[in-house]
């Protein structure tokens, strides 16, 4: 059970990637007053390394105990897509950068839930077998 909070704390920071990279790249949009205010590089910096760390913790652990492929590459390519939006900032859009963030956050979500859910299932199926 210990092992599930990395995958909570995990959706949690994408979540939260999320719906941070849809205020800054969309918000200003209907109120351009805010891009002032809404853009810091630092937050993204931030977040993907916190997340980078995290994975690990919840996709490792929980590829050993489920060994499903699919989910280890979804975790992978939604890391993937985060760090390319940090590296296309400032080269590309803030819609671009940010929506490519959106799809990787949105990739770690899906792999955090399975993980869990995978998880919780072997583990359980193991037990009564």
């Amino acid at each position: 059970m210990k092992k599930v909070i990395w995958d909570r704390l995990g959706i949690a920071f994408s979540s939260a990637c999320v719906v941070h990279c849809i205020v800054v790249a969309f918000l200003p949009f209907f109120f351009p007053v805010l891009t002032q205010y809404t853009h810091a590089s630092w937050i993204h910096v931030v977040v993907a390394t916190i997340i980078l760390f995290t994975s690990p913790l919840a996709f490792i652990p929980g590829y050993k105990k489920h060994g499903t492929n699919w989910i280890l590459g979804t975790a992978l390519i939604g890391l993937m897509l985060i760090f390319m939006g940090i590296l296309l900032e400032e080269k590309v859009s803030d819609q671009i950068s940010h929506g490519i963030s959106i799809c990787g956050s949105l990739f770690l979500v899906i792999a955090h839930a399975k993980n869990i859910q995978h998880s919780h299932r072997r583990r359980h199926h193991t037990q009564c077998c």
